[in-house]
């Protein structure tokens, strides 16, 4: 039998502890915001202490705070170790790993932390973000709605939950969980956005639908807020017109490779350019397009009343939104009416809601005349083009079209898969029958569980799993040369291709579209009548779009001519050089400011 250990001995190996008082003043320092002096202090204590797992986790959060993100990682990492039941530490260290883009380890902390204290709400939902940014859908779903059942009102998890199912393809599932997390937090915005942005993909839902939401919309973000009063002193005809433009997007981004082009070759004698950056990223496309403005302000950190405010004070004339209801939107600013005359661009395809937006600009292909008017409450403004491209960095040349070698066509999908509709499949699943040596491609397929399900789906549609080709996201020299296995491209509904319409047809791949009857399903027109394409390519019934697959499916010489042209066409076509494309928005901006300095009330017209 063993003798139990001397109590001298179990005295010797206990870890020594500080002081209540040495901790207390730990807690002080970090609520008072001393951080230089609670590093100092935290680190002295450790020399003492080194083993005291709660003073590492104050060094983590003051390291955090000072920047020092390479050492905050391993003191949590120290408190972690040393506090194995304490459910923060590992949280803590979760999110140090996650902000280092160390995935799979950060996973490992969050399920820690989760299996300390399972009702651990912040855990679960990073968690949930974690495998969502690592293509792990089914996984992040899961987490979302255990996150649900554990706080029914965490507004956040529903709209995430929402995003996901968005992306999966599942959009009444999506509408239904944003629907629920403005039930919780009605003034929860980026949930309004989230839902129009998904409304736009669903072909169940009526343009008149989607615009009493947007007007809803545009009634709730409006509440409480009083518009800026704009002087009548300014009203100088003749004046040079000091334009803003408000993104997120401008870098490595769809909304940069059509907006770098025109700003290039913007008239700067008749207007001054002025950039609201609301993104912390920083690329080769920003710093290009920075060039071009007069002023440049980063304005992330800007509520939406102070930006609004300095926008107010740096007297801008022309306030130009480039986002409406996707990422980094600053509608709300839009709210407070920063500048007399403001308009809606590119970003989204619909209206804002707000009252307060007077414009908004179309061209003719992808907005007729009359068509759409009652869907905006803004007036639309009718040019030549809206439509520039810039041309990609890598020189990634066309090559024959494949069916050439191959004997077969190979369609290709290159959408977002939150585009791939049910009604989509059906199209797409009609021309594979109706083509029987055909194969496709899809791109951006990036998980395992998304792939079954769209194996499925064509399975249902009597489409076997051989002839599908399935491609993760790829850079965008990859990307491209992808183009070089497709013949031609089948456009999604009622959510068209934008600028992967322009990628496409710059690799000289044609694009088969079908013409929607909402705004956001005749992008595609726009794209293909830059070049030429809209009489051959664009298809008004889902019978001629069918029947207009399987005659270019039959033409191999015709693809391949067409192949060897269109990047030609879209680099010499007189609708998206870019001057052309900046003469007609020069000329818009001039007629609304003369209507505003005459006093005239904001009316549609057209360049």
């Amino acid at each position: 039998m063993k003798k139990p250990l001397p109590k001298s001995f179990a005295k010797k190996t206990a870890i020594a502890q500080p002081s209540q008082a040495e901790t207390s003043k730990l807690i002080e320092l970090f609520n008072q915001n001393k951080n230089e002096e609670l590093e100092q202090a935290a680190r002295a204590l450790l020399k003492k202490y080194p083993k005291h797992g709660f003073t590492w986790k104050v060094l983590g959060a003051v390291l955090q705070r000072l920047g020092k993100l390479d050492e905050s990682l391993e003191a949590k990492k120290k408190s972690s170790e040393l506090l194995p039941q304490d459910a923060e530490a590992a949280y803590n260290l979760g999110n140090a790993l996650n902000e280092a883009k160390r995935f799979d380890e950060a996973k490992e902390s969050y399920q820690r932390a989760i299996k300390v204290n399972p009702k651990f709400i912040k855990a679960n939902y990073n968690l949930a973000l974690v495998f969502s940014k690592t293509n792990q859908i089914e996984k992040a779903i899961e987490h979302y709605q255990r996150e649900i059942q554990i706080n029914p009102t965490f507004a956040e998890a529903h709209s995430n939950l929402g995003n996901l199912l968005k992306n999966s393809g599942d959009l009444e599932a999506a509408q239904a969980a944003y629907k629920k997390a403005l039930e919780v937090n009605p003034r929860y915005l980026e949930a309004y956005t989230n839902l129009l942005y998904t409304l736009a993909h669903n072909p169940n839902v009526s343009p008149e639908d989607a615009f009493q939401e947007a007007l809803r919309f545009g009634e709730v973000a409006s509440q409480g807020i009083t518009p800026l009063v704009h002087s009548h002193e300014n009203r100088d005809h003749n004046k040079k017109l000091r334009v803003a433009m408000v993104s997120g997007d401008f870098w490595n981004h769809a909304v940069a490779y059509f907006i770098e082009p025109l700003l290039a070759c913007f008239d700067k004698n008749q207007f001054e350019l002025v950039a609201y950056y609301n993104n912390t990223k920083n690329d080769n496309f920003t710093a290009r397009i920075k060039s071009h403005f007069a002023l440049w302000r980063d304005v992330a950190t800007l509520t939406d009343l102070q930006l609004a405010q300095q926008m107010f004070n740096d007297g801008i004339d022309i306030a130009i939104d480039l986002s409406g209801h996707t990422d980094k939107n600053r509608l709300l600013t839009f709210a407070y009416k920063p500048a007399p005359i403001q308009v809606s661009w590119i970003g989204f395809p619909g209206t804002t809601g707000l009252k307060t937006m007077d414009y908004y600009l179309v061209d003719n292909d992808c907005c007729p005349s009359g068509m759409f008017d009652n869907y905006f409450i803004e007036k639309l403004v009718h040019l030549p083009s809206i439509v520039t491209f810039s041309v990609p960095e890598t020189n990634t040349p066309v090559v024959d079209t494949p069916a050439l070698k191959n004997g077969y066509i190979t369609f290709g999908s290159f959408n977002r898969t939150s585009k791939l509709t049910q009604q989509t499949f059906d199209l797409w699943g009609k021309v594979l029958n109706e083509v029987p040596t055909a194969k496709m491609i899809l791109g951006n397929v990036s998980d395992e569980a998304l792939q079954r399900q769209l194996e499925n789906e064509f399975s249902k549609r009597g489409i076997n799993a051989d002839r599908l080709m399935f491609y993760a996201k790829k850079s965008i020299p990859d990307y491209l040369a992808l183009h070089g296995e497709v013949d031609f491209i089948l456009d999604t509904f009622p959510y068209s291709g934008g600028t992967t319409t322009c990628f496409a047809l710059w690799m000289g791949v044609p694009v088969l579209t079908y013409a929607w009857k909402s705004f956001a399903g005749r992008g595609g027109v726009s794209g293909l009548s830059l070049a030429e394409l809209h009489n051959d390519f664009v298809a008004e019934t889902p019978e001629q779009f069918v029947a207009m697959a399987k005659n270019w499916s039959e033409n191999f010489q015709g693809l391949q001519i067409l192949r060897h042209q269109l990047r030609h066409r879209i680099q010499h076509g007189k609708k998206c050089k870019p001057r052309n494309v900046a003469i007609g928005l020069e000329k818009a901006l001039k007629i609304m400011w003369q209507r505003f300095c005459d006093g005239l009330p904001v009316e549609s017209f057209r360049i």
